[in-house]
């Protein structure tokens, strides 16, 4: 039986090979420009769904730029940003894909942020990423 199918789907795979099929699309000139448009934006301003860690959140803007300070004396290859959501102003760190590998960050900074935590951030730069 596995054999007679395993023929079947393999003598159709190879009819399709060897069967050339030209395809023509036409594509409406208003979506081939807006298509143009969206890839032109993405190539100046791209931007990638990720994770950050938190590590700070607070009404007093000057106390998250002094915390902003502090971590990047300790930590000056990852990058830290602060974000401002209303009536928060919260530092954000490192740049990740996963979350699982922001926890994995997030295990190193437990010691001098115990109140850390991982946050999805929709905005991340590609150049940001740490490697």
């Amino acid at each position: 039986m596995r054999k007679g199918i395993f023929g079947f789907l393999l003598s159709i795979g190879l009819s399709s090979i060897c069967t050339a099929q030209e395809i023509q699309l036409n594509i409406d000139p208003v979506v081939e420009q807006l298509m143009r448009i969206w890839v032109a934006q993405n190539k100046t301003n791209p931007r990638i769904e990720g994770w950050r860690v938190q590590i700070l959140s607070s009404t007093d803007r000057q106390q998250v730029e002094s915390g902003k300070s502090q971590f990047l004396t300790l930590y000056p290859d990852v990058p830290a940003d602060w974000v401002h959501e209303k009536p928060y102003y919260k530092l954000r760190v490192g740049a990740f894909r996963t979350r699982q590998e922001a926890l994995s960050f997030l295990a190193e900074l437990k010691d001098n942020y115990p109140g850390a935590y991982p946050a999805k951030d929709i905005n991340i730069h590609p150049r940001d990423f740490l490697e």
